[in-house]
């Protein structure tokens, strides 16, 4: 029983992160909040500033320093770091779909304003 309840909480963390990663890498890479971190990020490099372009790709750094940190194993084996490591990518795949759906309700919102701006300036002409 005690495995089973191990279990259940590593996949509920694993969750969690995911979310809070699919959140995080969508609001500084797509955001008008981090335009200015993304700039400077530009002069760092093409990888950084590429990091900081993709939530795909940020979403693997949050992750990994989320599992580094909280540790969930969703199987348990002798060895640490190999139960690390397909936390990691359950977690990143978890994040990938979140973040699908973060990015539609993102565009769904983006294409609202514009039509609400362009509703805007046609009342004014």
């Amino acid at each position: 029983m005690a495995l089973f309840t191990e279990s259940l909480h590593a996949l509920w963390v694993c969750i969690v992160l995911a979310l809070a990663s699919a959140s995080i890498s969508i609001t500084i890479t797509q955001t008008e909040l981090f335009v200015p971190i993304r700039e400077l990020a530009s002069k760092c490099g093409h990888m950084i500033s590429y990091l900081f372009r993709c939530f795909y790709c940020m979403s693997h750094w949050v992750v990994i320093l989320g599992v580094l940190i909280y540790q969930p194993r969703i199987i348990t084996s002798d060895y640490l770091w190999i139960d690390c490591i397909v936390s990691i990518f359950f977690a990143v795949t978890l994040s990938g779909y979140f973040s699908g759906i973060l990015f539609k309700v993102f565009l769904t919102a983006m294409a609202k304003k514009t039509r609400e701006q362009e509703m805007a300036a046609a009342k004014e002409q």
